[in-house]
C-alpha cells in the first residue's frame, strides 16, 4: 500500500471515531421538556414573572419579558404568620394544619383532627418556612407528561392558604440525580423547579411525623420521683417491687413477687430509669385499629408495666425487642403506638436472674447489734452525730465500736471481716441442697431486736446453697463462703 493511500485510510479511521462519538453525545443530551436542561447550577437569575391567577394561586410565567429562561430565582416571599392553612396530601396520608399568630407572639399551630395531640415542637415551623419563602437554583423544563421527574405520580401536593386570601400550590415530583435538589412544580404551571431536598422534604410529611415523640415527663420533684410499687410483666413472668423504707439495708427496692427478697440495685435502678421521661425515636401509629395493634405486637404484649408514684401512676405496654433492638411500646390513657430503643426501657426483657439482689443478705453495720458467725459473738454499739459547717449544710457520721466477749475489738480489723461476710454474692436464685451441716452460720441482730439468720450448705464442688430465716434463696461461690471463713479465723 502506497504512503498516500494509508494517510487517507488513517484519516478515515478518525473521522468515524469522531462521528461515532458525536453520535453517542447526542443521544445522551436531554430531549425536549423531558429532561434536565442543566445539572449544573446556572450563575444568572431567570426572567420570572410572579402573579396571581382569578381564584388567588400564585403563578409563575419564566421569560416573559425575553430574558432567561434559566437560572435560580425565588417563588415566594412571605413570611410564616402570613399563613392560615396548610394542607398537604402525600403517601402518609392528608396534613391538615391551621395557624393563628397573635399580634406580637408566636404561631399556633392546631393539627385538625387531632387536637388532644401534643404537637411536636418544631416541625409546623419547618413546614411553614418551606411555604412562605420558596427558592429555586435552576429550571430544570418544563412537564409534558413523562416520568422522569416524577409528575406521573407526584410524591406530594401541598396547598397553603395565606392571610391575604391568596393561595400556593406545590407539587413535589422526583430528587434530581446526583443528589442536586428535588423537582417541583408551582401553581399550575409546566415549568420545573429544582429546589434543596431538605426543604422538599417537609411537604412529604405526614401526622405521624407531627406528633410529639415525649411519652411522658419526669417528676416535677425530688419527692415524686421514686416510684412506690412497680408491676412487672415480661415475656409471661410476673414481678412486683416495692420501696424498701427502711433503716437496716441500703437496697432501694425488695421483691414481693415470684418471692419475697432484696432487689437488684442496678437492675431496679435501671427499671426505675426507665418509666418517666421517655421520649420516643418515632411514632408508627396514632389512633391504632385492632390491625395495626396486632402489627406492633401489642395486642397481647410481651412486657407490661404498672407503676404507681406519690403523684401519679403510670402504665405502659410493649412489643418483644426487633433485630434493630427496638421495641413498641404504648402508653395507658394515649393512642400513640411509639418506637423506642429497647436499652431505654430494660423493664421489657427483665428476669428474676437480673432482679435479685447481688447479694445474699447485706445489711448496714451501723444498724447492727449483734453479728453472730458459727457461735462466735460480736457486739456492737454505733453512736451518731450531726454537725452543721458555716454555711449551714449538715451532715451525720457514726462511730461503731465492736466487742468480742469483753474485749473491745480495732473497728479496722473488724469491718474489713464484716464487710466479707455480708458481701457474699448471690451466684444464681436457684434451688438447691441443704442437707447435712451449715457450713457457715449468721445471726445478724438489729436495734430493734429484730435478727435474720443466714446459712450456707455444700451443694455444688464450687456452690454453696444459701438459705436466709430457712428460705432457700439460690447459690454463692465456695471462694466467698471460704474468705468469710478464713477472715473468722483471726479472732480465734
Amino acid at each position: 500500500m502506497s504512503k498516500s493511500k494509508k494517510i487517507t485510510l488513517i484519516a478515515i479511521i478518525a473521522a468515524a471515531v469522531v462521528l461515532t462519538g458525536v453520535m453517542v453525545l447526542l443521544l445522551l443530551l436531554p430531549k425536549g421538556g423531558d429532561s434536565d436542561s442543566s445539572a449544573a447550577t446556572p450563575d444568572e437569575a431567570a426572567d420570572i414573572s410572579l402573579s396571581t391567577d382569578a381564584n388567588g394561586v400564585h403563578q409563575a410565567v419564566i421569560g416573559k419579558t425575553g430574558g432567561s429562561k434559566n437560572g435560580y430565582g425565588t417563588l415566594m416571599e412571605y413570611v410564616p404568620a402570613d399563613i392560615k392553612t396548610i394542607h398537604v396530601e402525600n403517601e402518609n396520608g392528608t396534613l391538615d394544619i391551621t395557624a393563628n399568630t397573635p399580634e406580637g407572639e408566636a404561631t399556633v399551630y392546631t393539627l385538625v383532627g387531632f387536637e388532644d395531640f401534643e404537637i411536636r415542637s418544631g416541625v409546623p415551623d419547618q413546614i411553614a418556612n418551606a411555604a412562605a419563602t420558596l427558592s429555586f437554583t435552576r429550571i430544570a423544563g418544563e412537564d409534558n407528561g413523562g416520568s422522569e421527574f416524577g409528575f406521573d405520580k407526584p410524591r406530594s401536593v401541598a396547598e397553603i392558604a395565606f392571610t391575604d386570601d391568596t393561595k400556593e400550590v406545590i407539587t413535589v415530583g422526583a430528587d434530581a440525580p446526583q443528589s442536586k435538589g428535588t423537582y417541583i412544580k408551582f401553581g399550575d404551571g409546566k415549568e420545573i423547579y429544582v429546589i434543596d431536598t431538605d426543604t422538599a422534604n417537609n411537604f412529604l410529611l405526614g401526622v405521624n411525623d407531627m406528633i410529639s415523640l415525649t411519652i411522658n415527663d419526669t417528676a416535677d420533684s425530688t419527692d415524686n420521683s421514686g416510684a412506690q410499687t412497680i408491676n412487672v410483666t415480661s415475656n409471661g413472668a410476673s414481678f412486683i417491687l416495692e420501696r424498701y423504707t427502711g433503716v437496716k439495708f441500703s437496697s432501694t427496692y425488695y421483691l414481693t413477687e415470684p418471692m419475697t427478697r432484696f432487689a437488684s440495685e442496678s437492675e431496679s435502678s435501671k427499671i426505675e430509669g426507665g418509666i418517666r421521661g421517655l421520649y420516643a425515636d418515632t411514632v408508627k401509629y396514632v389512633n391504632p385499629s385492632d390491625s395495626q395493634l396486632s402489627d406492633a405486637g401489642l395486642s397481647q404484649p410481651h412486657a407490661t408495666l404498672n407503676a404507681d408514684y406519690p403523684d401519679t401512676s403510670v402504665s405502659l405496654s410493649a412489643s418483644k425487642p426487633d433485630a434493630d433492638g427496638n421495641v413498641n411500646l404504648m402508653l395507658s390513657g394515649r393512642s400513640i403506638v411509639y418506637t423506642i430503643k429497647a436499652e431505654k426501657v430494660p423493664w421489657v426483657d427483665t428476669t428474676y436472674e437480673k432482679l435479685c439482689s447481688e447479694y445474699v443478705l447485706y445489711p448496714k453495720m451501723t444498724a447492727l447489734t449483734g453479728f453472730e458467725v458459727n457461735g462466735k459473738a460480736f457486739r456492737l454499739s454505733t453512736r451518731e452525730s450531726h454537725t452543721t459547717d458555716d454555711e449551714g449544710n449538715e451532715s451525720t457520721s457514726y462511730v461503731t465500736t465492736v466487742f468480742l466477749g469483753g474485749e473491745e475489738i480495732q473497728i479496722e480489723n473488724f469491718s474489713g471481716f464484716c464487710s466479707d461476710v455480708g458481701m457474699i454474692e448471690l451466684a444464681d436464685p436457684n434451688e438447691g441442697s441443704t442437707s447435712g451441716e451449715a457450713t457457715l452460720t449468721i445471726k445478724y441482730t438489729y436495734e430493734d431486736g429484730d435478727s435474720d439468720d443466714v446459712a450456707f450448705y455444700p451443694d455444688t464442688d464450687t456452690l454453696y446453697t444459701a438459705v436466709v430465716n430457712g428460705k432457700v434463696m439460690g447459690h454463692a461461690r465456695k471462694s466467698d463462703i471460704t474468705r468469710a471463713l478464713e477472715g473468722l479465723e483471726k479472732f480465734n
